[in-house]
């Protein structure tokens, strides 16, 4: 849903622009229309009507009999709307019975007269459109004829006009918007949803994802985004890859001479006395730990050179974890810890990268070691669980420690993290070992994360999903 907000957006903003020309131009219609601007064909039909009219009311105006004219008059007005006023060429009015008053038919006359004798023939005032026409009677006397259409609002016209029609044009103009609108929204969101899949892709740790040719291939700003987008994932990648490069090499520099170093203390602690015999072994701790550091240093290397092309095969995930184990257990008898292993009898063989889920179970366990007091267990369990709608398998690691805050959960597996807490480098460790287990659950397309169990101490747990046979 989120991938389709700025698709929305840009259809409604556009959908809305265009409704809205729509309606300023018809209101413009309207206003010029009221005004006299646009005559929308009127005053062509008034001619006509008077044309059509005007030469029979002159001969009734010729029989003399104004009662007849008055009748035929009003036969016209009721018909087509259109009143007429007749007058001689000086604009006198010709007698008619009832109407309007006599002063207002001499006025009228009067402006017919001089309008006419400036070759004006229509004229709007107001609600009124007017048309002033000069014919001849049957006899050959010349007459002024006026016609007087009163106007009604240009939007009611067009509504009584013909609905049907009406509705047609709505329905097309609509349907037109509509299109226009959603394929230029696609046309402007499709690739900006498309590189927010690589940017996501590329935020996860997957660099090497491309930019879709058909983005990248564009023209315009957003093809330049894209195209500047997968230069600088390249040159990230670049980076790091030397920086691995670089972590890889001093790290296999470092270890002849801390190896020479080891034998260099071996030497001293022969020839020493008890004086510097305490000093010799704290030496050859800080060396053990340095080396450790390089050593998980090397193994984060390798488990990030691995993650892209990681091989898995069938095998017993029981027997690794007892195997993991039973290796702690040995350790954590020295001081005074043990390590518990539970899972379902019917944990089947599943297919996985040994190397990797081996080193990440080791080092989740370790550093649940360091932390668990005398006298505890370290849990693992292992259990079939669905997440997601995928199948998979949860394994678990819970020690009874100190815990983290729990706002730093989500920190610990980063590389060299370490909280403010009793979880200090005093406890040993290289601060590694959980960002170790992270990359393998990562390569496997995987998750790991931690909680503060109700009961105290610090659960790690760490899913993988069922691999399909294809990979």
């Amino acid at each position: 849903m989120r991938e389709r907000k700025l698709f929305q957006r840009i259809f409604l903003w556009f959908l809305g622009a265009m409704l809205l020309m729509v309606l300023v131009s018809v209101l413009l219609t309207v206003f010029m229309t009221q005004q006299g601007i646009i005559l929308t064909g009127q005053q062509e039909a008034l001619s006509n009507a008077l044309d059509r009219n005007g030469k029979g009311l002159l001969e009734v105006v010729e029989t003399g009999n104004p009662a007849r004219l008055r009748e035929s008059i009003d036969r016209i007005r009721s018909e087509t709307g259109l009143g007429i006023f007749i007058f001689d060429v000086d604009g006198v009015p010709v007698p008619v019975e009832g109407g309007p008053s006599k002063d207002f038919l001499e006025r009228l006359g009067r402006d017919a007269a001089d309008l006419l004798g400036q070759g004006t023939t229509f004229q709007t005032r107001g609600e009124f459109s007017s048309v002033f026409r000069q014919l001849g009677s049957p006899s050959g006397k010349d007459y002024i004829l006026v016609g007087v259409f009163r106007r009604s609002p240009y939007i009611a016209r067009v509504l009584t006009g013909n609905p049907k029609a009406l509705l047609i044009h709505l329905m097309g103009l609509l349907a037109t918007a509509l299109v226009f609108c959603f394929l230029l929204a696609r046309y402007l969101s499709d690739p900006l949803v498309r590189l927010s899949k690589t940017a996501r892709s590329v935020s996860s740790g997957q660099l090497d994802t491309p930019v879709e040719d058909l983005v990248k291939d564009r023209s315009d700003e957003i093809g330049e985004l894209a195209r500047s987008f997968e230069a600088m994932t390249k040159h990230l990648t670049t980076l790091l890859e030397a920086q691995r490069r670089l972590i890889r090499d001093i790290s296999h520099e470092l270890r002849t001479p801390l190896a020479r170093l080891g034998v260099a203390l071996e030497l001293a602690r022969k020839r020493s006395g008890t004086v510097a015999r305490e000093s010799l072994e704290r030496i050859e701790r800080e060396s053990e730990v340095l080396n450790d550091m390089i050593g998980d240093l090397l193994s984060l290397s390798k488990v990030e050179a691995e993650m892209d092309h990681v091989t898995f095969e069938m095998v017993d995930l029981a027997a690794i974890l007892e195997n993991v184990v039973e290796d702690a257990n040995f350790e954590a008898r020295v001081i005074k810890r043990r390590v518990e292993l539970v899972y379902p009898d019917d944990l089947e063989p599943i297919r996985l990268n040994s190397e990797l889920v081996r080193r990440a179970v080791e080092n989740i366990v370790r550093n649940g070691l360091r932390y668990t007091p005398e006298g505890t267990a370290v849990s693992v369990k292992a259990e079939r669980r669905i997440r997601g709608g995928r199948p998979g398998v949860s394994l678990t690691v819970l020690d009874k420690g100190p815990g983290v805050p729990e706002d730093e959960l989500q920190q610990i597996f980063k590389p060299f993290y370490r909280t403010e807490t009793s979880r200090s480098r005093d406890t040993g460790g290289s601060g590694l070992g959980l960002a170790i287990a992270q990359k393998a659950a990562l390569a496997h397309g995987g998750e790991i994360n931690a909680e503060l169990p109700s009961g105290g101490g610090l659960l790690v747990e760490m899913w993988l999903p069922l691999q399909s046979m294809d990979l």
